[in-house]
């Protein structure tokens, strides 16, 4: 149990040439049988149609402090100790695909257990890159699954499952494409707050929002949504770790693995050159950057723009539908990464921590190198946690 929330924070993770591009007061309790529970509006509680409505919620069930507490990496447990049991519920809700369709999506929302009326602050957790459809938030409420463990420091979580996953399984996941990604977070915070209302369940108006890897990526997608189109109060603080954020970076990074992995297709293609390919080898191509990244044994449809953009030398409209990294933040951002990450490039943190500065957000912005040796991308997830738990913790009130 302890390795699985390593995994279910960076699940998609490939050794070799992959570049996945991805990417705490005391209760208890036992799990029931799943009901659903009916859409309740009341005249205090506004949920209209369209993004951002919440639709229902089915109660998952209960986990207990003692089971989040078993499933937590030894790294983890020797500096944070959860709180609260969480009780976890699937909640449906509309949001937009990259298509610009109306579509009704899924989540997991996760509520500690706590005694009294305390009300306390939201996290939005962004999970990384999972390639079946079972490890998708609101079909994997375990011990083990991240959000629980926030939750059970006493947040009220909300974990999106993106578009492509849980109840929109077979839709294109919108793959390192922004506003896609960030219109399925933003809408599913909406419609949690939402959902939260209809059970009196009051939170004391922070927001946090956080990821690893993809999850970073997500987040920062929807912290630029968020801060570009006033949607809604600023988070209190982002803390983010190895996303990639430079898109255009990131697949360069990523076509000189495969390179350096299979010569005959290094031999083949190159920058400036991509465009030139017949559509059937630039398939070839685009199946081969595919199968490295995300592996063979996926149950998830993939959403190929940005590749596409890419095997068309199209740096453009990879910046303009990819990349999260060069915008001017109004809320404080904390990247963390590691020096020596090959699966996302630590120059994806310093690209966004320098652009952002340029334009006037220092002051906004803080980093911090992953500690571990040699700091690669799994071993750093420990490290993050802890520091993700500890440092939120310092800002949260009502814990």
């Amino acid at each position: 149990m302890k390795s699985d929330l390593l995994k279910r924070v960076l699940p998609g993770y490939l050794a070799g040439l992959t570049v996945c591009l991805i990417a705490t007061a005391c209760g208890g309790g036992s799990a029931s049988s799943p009901a659903t529970i009916p859409v309740v509006t009341t005249p205090d509680v506004v949920n209209p149609p369209g993004p951002g409505h919440f639709d229902t919620a089915t109660f998952i069930k209960t986990i207990s402090l003692a089971d989040v507490t078993a499933a937590l990496p030894k790294e983890v447990t020797a500096v944070i100790r959860p709180l609260y049991a969480v009780d976890t519920y699937k909640i449906t809700y509309t949001t937009t695909d990259a298509s610009g369709r109306s579509v009704v999506a899924s989540g997991l929302a996760a509520i500690p257990r706590k005694t009294g009326s305390l009300a306390s602050p939201v996290l939005s957790y962004q999970h990384a890159t999972i390639k079946t459809n079972a490890e998708a938030p609101s079909n994997h409420a375990t011990a083990d699954e991240p959000a629980v463990l926030f939750a059970s420091m006493g947040y009220l979580v909300s974990a999106t499952d993106y578009v492509g996953y849980g109840v929109t399984r077979g839709l294109p996941h919108p793959y390192l494409l922004a506003t896609p990604t960030a219109l399925s977070v933003a809408d599913f915070m909406t419609a949690t707050a939402r959902w939260r209302q209809t059970q009196s369940i009051a939170d004391n108006g922070q927001v946090f929002l956080t990821g690893y890897s993809e999850g970073a990526y997500a987040s920062m997608a929807t912290l630029r949504y968020l801060t570009q189109n006033r949607a809604g109060a600023l988070p209190v603080s982002t803390y983010i770790g190895a996303g990639p954020y430079d898109v255009v970076l990131t697949l360069n990074a990523m076509l000189d693995a495969v390179r350096k992995e299979n010569p005959i297709v290094g031999a083949l293609i190159s920058p400036g050159f991509l465009k030139k390919l017949g559509a059937n080898d630039r398939a070839n191509v685009r199946n081969l950057l595919l199968s490295s990244a995300l592996g063979n044994n996926s149950d998830i449809v993939f959403d190929p723009a940005f590749l596409d953009n890419f095997l068309n030398d199209d740096d453009a409209a990879i910046i303009a539908q990819s990349n999260v990294n060069d915008w001017t933040p109004q809320s404080p951002i904390s990247f963390f990464h590691g020096r020596d990450d090959t699966t996302v490039p630590y120059g994806n943190t310093d690209s966004a921590f320098q652009a952002m500065t340029r334009r006037g957000a220092g002051t906004l912005l803080d980093r911090m190198d992953c500690p571990v040796k040699p700091a690669e991308h799994i071993p750093c997830v420990p490290a993050f946690l802890i520091n993700d738990i500890t440092r939120l913790g310092t800002l949260a009130k009502g814990l």
